[in-house]
């Protein structure tokens, strides 16, 4: 069994606020039916950017390694089961 990585803050930072901000959650489900390519480059594109503009690398790392097709899926899956799990309190 392999040993668990530690999630860097700024990934766990970035999903948590795709999580909390629907408009985001949006956008990020809809990157799913693009091809992965595509995925893979919208990210990439976006770390660079980020990078030029401002100072925070550890975001710029985060939306980076998006572009890696298991990790973009692994966020996707904790997206869906926290607002998954949100929902069904909400509704009780």
């Amino acid at each position: 069994m392999k040993p668990e990585t530690e999630v860097p803050e700024e990934m766990v930072n970035l999903t948590q606020a795709v999580i909390e901000t629907q408009q985001l959650r949006a956008w990020f489900y809809a990157l799913e039916r693009l091809p992965a390519s595509v995925r893979e480059t919208t990210f990439s594109e976006m770390a660079a950017e980020m990078r030029r503009a401002s100072d925070a690398s550890g975001l710029a790392d985060a939306v980076a390694s998006l572009a890696i097709p298991k990790i973009y899926q692994s966020v996707l899956e904790t997206i869906r089961e926290r607002v998954g799990d949100s929902d069904r309190r909400t509704k009780r």
